[in-house]
């Protein structure tokens, strides 16, 4: 198999998981009553970030892929053409909601009805660790050593 089909197939498969979490994300729900919207937002599209989810933030981490999905498509369509463009920016924008939005969902979705009052802050505490960490990809806080004082 070329690498092409490889990244449409990619491609493809991130674009299913970028639909069932945009969808998570909204609704708080996986499954739809909505027989189309099943299909694209089955909770078997959530396996692949079982794998996606560490190595892009992995990637941001170390700089190898940005997490703006603009830029990093630019730069994976440069590099390895238009489907690994789409694959890498399908990532991208799914790792970016988690790290925004969709983990304080998973939290809502689960919390237990004593601490239903505090939802609103998982959502806030969500995004200011989203922020935190963007800053940190994009090497805008720096957490390198300090330097050494000779006496």
């Amino acid at each position: 198999m070329d690498h092409n089909a490889l990244n449409l197939a990619y491609s493809v498969i991130l674009a299913f998981t970028f639909l069932t979490t945009l969808h998570f994300s909204v609704t708080g729900q996986v499954e739809s009553p909505n027989p189309v919207i099943r299909i694209f937002t089955n909770r078997n599209w959530f396996y692949p970030l079982i794998i996606a989810g560490p190595y892009m933030l992995g990637a941001f981490y170390f700089g190898a892929i940005s997490p703006w999905p603009p830029e990093a498509f630019e730069a994976a369509r440069a590099k390895a053409g238009l489907w690994a463009g789409v694959a890498t920016a399908l990532a991208a924008a799914t790792a970016d909601i988690w790290l925004f939005w969709a983990t304080a969902t998973v939290f809502r979705r689960f919390a237990p009805p004593s601490e239903q009052r505090f939802v609103k802050y998982y959502y806030l505490a969500n995004l200011a660790v989203g922020i935190y960490l963007m800053a940190r990809f994009s090497h805008l806080i720096d957490l390198g050593a300090a330097p050494v004082r000779q006496h």
